[in-house]
């Protein structure tokens, strides 16, 4: 199998293509801004951002099996038309260049914020709800529109495979960004209306586990990829010992706002994202369990156990992560 990867210099771009070595014969080109740590067998890097019109030709000439895109702007930024330039204008390119090719499977990553964090959202969320995003928060309101381009895409094109995944938040040892230092610089934990928030969690290595099943067994549609179960805010008070504070949500997003047109640094979210710690976005994750027979080997608490553990924030050594899926 021949694999494009956007954005695969990545963590979970790296560990991605250490599985898909590992469990078949994988021919893979790595298109980043940046090169891989480190260099593999059969696999080689191209310089190149997802807008580029090169793309096109890129997938022309290596003519692949199937194309994983991985390359989108995690951490909030304030420059909101760079945000969706990158992650929709980029995505679009690369959709459109894919149909050019004639690449028969496509790959995307989503996310479970694209569901959008509202109070008539069921619990658990399935794939077949529809992604309503939040029209303040970038991210999220970025990836609807990226998942949506991509429903589009299917619909244009079914003769090819598409596949969406939509992950929960991603944690692990090797993780480091804003959802990290949510926790780090947070001097109390927020109880938004007096709700004490759930959240999910997957671990990095769960995640890759299971994009490389649907990669190697070509499955198309929509799947949700969470850990299993949920932790409460005022768990990870406990854990990280601090206060709890009830806001309405109106005053806690207009605090975030501010601090982020402030460009606080400890402040790295829009006054949007509050609805996330207000109103529930649990997804299920039964549909990846039966279709491709995959287990989460960690669960949303033992992840964010061992995410604490590795950047210092819980005491404690760093809990064994799971032995390499085989």
């Amino acid at each position: 199998m021949k694999y494009v990867i956007t954005g695969g210099s990545g963590y979970i771009g790296g560990r991605l293509i250490d599985l898909l070595t590992e469990r078949g014969d994988a021919e893979i080109v790595i298109t980043d801004i940046r090169p891989p740590a480190r260099q593999r067998p059969n696999v080689r890097y191209v310089e190149m951002d997802i807008r580029d019109r090169a793309f096109g030709a890129l997938l022309e000439v290596e003519q692949p099996d199937a194309l994983i895109h991985l390359a989108f702007v995690l951490n909030p930024m304030h420059d909101e038309r760079e945000m969706y330039d990158i992650d929709v204008n980029g995505t679009d390119n690369v959709l459109n260049a894919a149909s050019a090719a004639g690449t028969g499977h496509v790959m995307v990553a989503s996310s479970t914020t694209a569901y959008g964090a509202w109070p008539d959202n069921p619990v658990p969320i399935s794939e077949e709800h529809p992604v309503r995003g939040v029209p303040g928060y970038e991210y999220a309101r970025d990836k609807t529109e990226i998942d949506r381009l991509c429903q589009l895409w299917a619909a244009k094109n079914p003769d090819r495979l598409t596949t969406i995944f939509r992950p929960c938040i991603v944690y692990g040892p090797n993780v480091n960004n804003y959802l990290i230092r949510f926790w780090k610089n947070a001097p109390f934990v927020p109880l938004v209306d007096g709700v004490d928030a759930e959240w999910q969690f997957i671990h990095e290595d769960d995640l890759v586990d299971a994009i490389s099943r649907l990669a190697l067994e070509r499955k198309a549609g929509v799947y949700n990829l969470t850990g299993d179960g949920t932790v409460k805010f005022t768990e990870i008070a406990q854990l990280l010992g601090l206060k709890t504070r009830k806001l309405s949500l109106r005053t806690y997003a207009r605090l975030t706002q501010a601090l982020w047109k402030l460009h606080v640094p400890r402040s790295e979210t829009p006054g949007g994202s509050a609805g996330f710690v207000r109103y529930s976005w649990i997804a299920s994750n039964e549909k990846a369990k039966a279709d491709l027979g995959w287990q989460p080997k960690h669960t949303s608490r033992e992840t964010l156990e061992i995410t604490f553990q590795a950047h210092g924030l819980i005491a404690g050594a760093p809990a064994a992560t799971a032995t390499e899926p085989q």
